[in-house]
């Protein structure tokens, strides 16, 4: 894992094997980053394990296959005394078709390219409702 750090962004680069949501995680520890938006991201993926929330559980279902990053979106949060990176994409396989969701886990393939902005004015926790553990955005004093 390689990257670079500001007060607007953060750019991560993970190479082959690494896993998306731990290398985050510890890329906001080091920087000491609470709250953050994902911008951006590009490269590809070898395992993908996706979740579908029941309401009491996820059901999950896991490719090995090579897949092209074609969207990811979400964010960074604390849930409960962890960082929770709150991610769902959209991975292409090379016959065009492809496979999306909430996203559990990714293995990167060769590369992947990750840009998210850290959030400076709002905390972003989460809080259970009354069926999942939902965001609280709070702004910061």
């Amino acid at each position: 894992m390689r990257y670079a750090f500001s007060e607007e962004m953060a750019a991560l680069r993970l190479s082959d094997g690494e896993e998306l949501h731990s290398s985050l995680s510890l890329l906001c520890e080091e920087c000491s980053i609470d709250s953050a938006v994902l911008v951006g991201a590009v490269g590809m993926a070898r395992e993908i394990t996706f979740g579908w929330y029941t309401g009491s559980e996820y059901l999950t279902e896991t490719f090995r296959e090579t897949f092209e990053l074609l969207a990811l979106s979400g964010n960074i949060s604390y849930k409960g005394q962890k960082l929770y990176p709150h991610l769902h994409g959209v991975f292409g396989r090379g016959d065009h078709t492809t496979a999306g969701g909430h996203l559990l886990r990714v293995v990167v393939d060769h590369n992947m390219e990750v840009f998210f902005r850290p959030l400076r004015s709002i905390l972003l926790s989460r809080d259970f409702d009354g069926w999942f553990e939902a965001l609280v955005p709070v702004r910061r004093e």
